[in-house]
């Protein structure tokens, strides 16, 4: 039986804690992954309350109008579609990011690479503003986020897609940086060509997409099936994009410039081996652990 019509004519909650409840088990029951996050999140975006309010309002009576709304969020759902395209939203550093369908949803462990960043450049020694580039920017998490950390920066974000960059600037004037980005559609140096000169840049970030041809036909459908391919998908070998960067990037890196990399599980090693290869870096390459104990970003400095 379906569950649209499972539901036809017939509530199965009436509460703000009984829809909790229900949602609940509904995900679970679906083999949703944290079904009591994913529940509480849904259930704060449709109600527009923080997830403690939904506990404190539990014995809200819901509307007729709000349930049947609330029953299509959840029909999305459970056919896979991921809960960032529902609400719209993903939190990341702490704010609050805007995410559509057709661009990369912002992920945890990202979170590593731009506290490195952040850190490295508080401590970095300039005369004139930081000219960084973020390649891939996608929603803009790490351009928005240096620039929000960051007092005296000049960000360059890329990306190959339109709409990414679209979604992007939303998020740059949502949290009032816009002013401090540069945004430039193009694959990765593409757009550089008569904008940015030679070794002019302090630091090169970069999350490309790093997932083999063969991870990627084993993703969960709530990724294969609805994130753009173009931004998960890395070649056979899942490392096509760090070769370009990693080639590309000395031309424009000031000397001892940096070029910050995230890399996938057992990645690190081989982006180190072929940063070592180009010998256009110094030997001293930095690798960072995340909160799983899986090396998560490698740092390169250029001669």
């Amino acid at each position: 039986m379906k569950f649209k019509k499972m539901l036809e004519n017939k509530y199965t909650f009436q509460t703000v804690g009984q829809a909790l409840k229900n949602i609940r088990k509904i995900f679970r029951d679906k083999g949703i992954m944290n079904p009591e996050r994913e529940a509480e999140i849904l259930l704060s975006y449709f109600l527009e309350m923080s997830r403690s309010e939904i506990y404190l309002n539990s014995d809200r009576v819901l509307k007729d109008k709000e349930k049947t709304q609330l029953e299509k969020k959840i029909q999305k759902r459970i056919e896979k579609i991921p809960l960032q395209y529902i609400t719209k939203h993903q939190e990341f550093m702490g704010m609050d990011f805007l995410v559509e369908k057709g661009v990369l949803i912002p992920r945890p462990e990202t979170e590593i690479l731009v506290e490195e960043l952040i850190r490295k450049l508080k401590n970095y020694k300039c005369s004139n503003s930081l000219r960084v580039t973020d390649l891939g920017t996608g929603t803009g998490i790490i351009a928005v986020s240096i620039a929000k950390f960051i007092e005296d920066v000049i960000i360059y974000a890329t990306d190959i897609s339109k709409k990414s960059l679209q979604i992007a600037l939303k998020n740059a004037q949502k949290h009032g940086c816009k002013d401090k980005i540069i945004f430039l559609q193009g694959d990765l140096f593409e757009p550089f060509m008569g904008k940015i000169k030679k070794n002019s840049l302090d630091g090169i970030v970069s999350n490309p997409p790093y997932i083999d041809s063969h991870d990627f036909e084993s993703l969960p459908p709530e990724i294969k099936d609805n994130e753009p391919k173009v931004a998960l998908s890395g070649g056979i070998d899942g490392l096509d994009y760090y070769r370009k960067i990693i080639k590309k990037s000395p031309q424009y890196l000031k000397k001892n410039g940096f070029m910050a990399l995230e890399v996938g599980f057992n990645q690190s090693k081989i982006v180190k081996e072929l940063i070592i290869k180009e010998n256009n870096f110094n030997q001293n390459i930095e690798i960072t652990k995340d909160y799983l104990g899986i090396e998560r970003v490698v740092i390169a400095y250029r001669k």
